[in-house]
């Protein structure tokens, strides 16, 4: 997996949680450890615990990550394109924000979904975080916040399936 992949997903997501309990495949772990203004509980394993964030490269049941978030949870996964209506209108039954985003990789635009119980990516971003991600290779809170802004022609065909 990419550097930017993983930098656009747990930063993204680290940067707009509130808490600081993750559950995560291990390849993740280390970018957490940009933030330099909080400490992150990391779980590479499903436990009986309530996470902040949920992130899944592909995604699986979000009925069952839906119900492994807090209150205030966010679960970030891969879409297939910025067009994905299938898995966004699957991900807007249960969640009350769903939203695409994307980075650019090799010049070729790769789709990411951001959905969560309460916080909204660019709304909410916790500006103590983004503004200070060390040595990060991609992520910075500009394009945070761009990545979230989509072409008018997409948002048209997507905005029945996704929940702002």
């Amino acid at each position: 997996m990419s550097q930017i992949k993983k930098e656009m997903m747990a930063l993204v997501g680290a940067c707009v949680s509130e808490g600081t309990k993750v559950l995560t495949p291990s390849e993740f772990n280390n970018e957490f450890k940009k933030i330099i203004t909080a400490e992150f509980e990391i779980y590479n394993e499903d436990t009986e615990e309530k996470y902040d964030l949920i992130i899944e490269e592909r995604p699986t049941d979000y009925i069952r990550m839906y119900q492994k978030l807090n209150d205030k949870g966010v679960y970030i996964t891969t879409a297939e394109s910025l067009t994905d209506k299938a898995l966004f209108e699957n991900l807007s039954k249960v969640f009350y924000i769903v939203l695409p985003y994307y980075y650019i990789e090799d010049d070729k635009i790769h789709a990411l979904v951001f959905a969560s119980k309460k916080p909204h990516p660019t709304a909410d971003i916790i500006r103590h975080r983004s503004d200070f991600v060390e040595n990060a290779y991609y992520y910075h809170t500009d394009i945070h916040l761009a990545s979230f802004v989509l072409p008018k022609y997409i948002f048209e065909e997507i905005k029945d399936v996704i929940k702002m």
